[in-house]
């Protein structure tokens, strides 16, 4: 019982955010409350009514609303949905994993649900190993007169030789 109000209550959330995308995507716009500058930066995710007279929630219509709070509504969204749809025992997680993968069966899941243990996530270890390689595997291939020090080299080399 308590799962089944849970996904409903998930899924009309889902319902809300996709609203809220729709609104930040296509047409930039948001509401926010004008109060304290740390609740005012996080506002946007929590006010999910229209302003009413004399409130302190505001309506803002700006270019980076299509580009940062649009995909972020698309998120919330999307997680929403599939939360909601697990816990009323429909396949949500079933179908965002096709969605990420773009329909391909082949492809190791992103997303792992079960009703024991939860929401697993196997992707973000892979990604974060991508991620961390990435970031701390990066070498410049200067030429001689390309180097701002001629003595400049790669300091992990010359660790090595120690």
């Amino acid at each position: 019982m308590t799962a089944t109000i849970l996904g409903i209550a998930l899924m009309i959330l889902g319902v809300s955010f996709a609203y809220k995308c729709i609104l930040a995507a296509f047409f930039g716009k948001t509401y926010y409350w004008s109060g304290f500058l740390p609740i005012t930066l996080v506002s946007p995710m929590f006010i999910h009514w229209p302003p009413g007279k004399k409130s302190l929630i505001k309506t803002m219509h700006a270019w980076w609303i299509h580009v940062t709070l649009g995909p972020i509504f698309f998120f919330a969204t999307l997680v929403c949905f599939a939360a909601g749809a697990d816990q009323l025992g429909l396949p949500g997680t079933i179908y965002i994993n096709y969605f990420l993968s773009m329909g391909r069966p082949d492809v190791a899941p992103a997303i792992v649900y079960d009703k024991e243990t939860g929401y697993k996530f196997p992707i973000l270890s892979k990604a974060s190993d991508t991620i961390i390689k990435g970031i701390t595997g990066v070498k410049l291939d200067l030429k001689e007169d390309e180097k701002l020090h001629p003595d400049s080299g790669d300091s992990r080399d010359e660790a090595k030789q120690r």
